[in-house]
């Protein structure tokens, strides 16, 4: 009897599997559910054209257009950030799509400390442009927030036919101080990567087990698209670090303000309206002291060219066709109304 008791009687489940279990199937449901009902997701698909190395930098061409549309992403991003909704640039320009250095597909994880300097930043991209064989054809630069930064100070010293700057959700600080009070507004990585020990291991551990930060990056950020999310630890401490505080925490950009606007280049500063991260008013002062800076402002976050890329590139798409006029015009092109997508 005892012996067909053992038998007979089917094995109790395991309580503490199921539980783990039931667990992971609410927090993958939770998670498929918020990528799916994602307007960044759903407006977001590859773009055109294919990453290959150019120098030191990761670049997508696209396009026929006789000027040359450079388009550069934030911090902690890469060139996936501009999707196809910026394909329709192609018809109207030579697109290229620069991962900055240290970033993306332009990383390198041998690059010694101290090669991320502003003068570094812009060389690289200088040189990569002049590799394609567009350095003498008009150009057009875009960024968004630290890009947007580094593209305003690679403008100032381009000398070239430059046509027209226009900087998305640019972080414009006056000092490291002011920078630290207002990067927790960049979202909680990046502020929480912006400085300290801590930060500092936590990166090292990425760049030891990529493959494993680049997967936990996808399960934190569910309202991103995978491709962008992974992409986010694609840099290393010093890229980061060093980038940081060149291009985002120091005040190395009113100088570039002053070149354009003697250069009569036009500068577009664009921000979300909801976006935290740059500083109050500061778009409005430059345009009052600078002669061709003029601000717009469209619904939306720090992310304004993935939240609502229809709108962006419709406004570059306008601003390049401005620019093949004869001169540089003035004043962004009239966007309004428009979609919000």
């Amino acid at each position: 009897m005892g012996i067909e008791n053992r038998v007979g009687r089917p094995r109790r489940p395991c309580h503490a599997a199921l539980a783990t279990s039931g667990i992971s199937l609410s927090l993958a449901s939770v998670w498929f559910l918020r990528h799916r009902t994602s307007k960044r997701v759903q407006r977001w698909r590859p773009g055109a054209g294919t990453v290959q190395r150019v120098g030191s930098l990761g670049t997508r061409v696209f396009g026929r257009g006789e000027p040359v549309l450079v388009l550069l992403p934030g911090i902690a991003a890469s060139q996936a950030f501009y999707g196809a909704a910026y394909d329709r640039l192609g018809d109207i320009a030579t697109v290229v799509v620069m991962d900055p250095l240290g970033f993306g597909s332009s990383m390198d994880a041998a690059a010694e400390p101290g090669s991320f300097a502003v003068e570094q930043h812009t060389e690289a991209l200088s040189r990569t442009l002049q590799k394609l064989g567009f350095d003498r054809r008009p150009l057009i630069v875009a960024g968004h927030s630290m890009g947007a930064s580094l593209a305003l100070q690679w403008a100032a010293t381009l000398d070239s036919d430059l046509r027209a700057v226009i900087a998305f959700d640019t972080p414009l600080y006056a000092s490291r101080r002011e920078a630290r009070d207002r990067v927790r507004h960049l979202g909680w990585f990046e502020a929480f990567l912006s400085s300290g020990p801590l930060a500092r291991s936590v990166c090292w551990w990425m760049c030891r087990h990529r493959t494993a930060a680049s997967v936990i990056a996808v399960l934190m950020n569910p309202s991103i698209p995978t491709a962008i999310a992974r992409d986010g630890v694609k840099h290393t401490w010093f890229s980061y670090i060093q980038s940081f505080d060149t291009l985002v925490g120091g005040n190395t950009w009113s100088g570039a303000f002053a070149a354009l606007s003697t250069r009569q280049v036009p500068v577009d500063l664009v921000d979300g309206t909801c976006d935290k991260v740059p500083v109050p008013g500061r778009a409005d002062f430059l345009a009052r002291s600078y002669d061709g800076v003029t601000t717009s402002t469209h619904p939306g976050g720090h992310d304004l060219p993935l939240s609502s890329p229809g709108w962006c590139s419709e406004y570059i798409h306008r601003r390049v066709k401005q620019t093949g006029t004869a001169g540089s015009p003035s004043s962004p092109p009239p966007l309004h109304p428009l979609s919000k997508t």
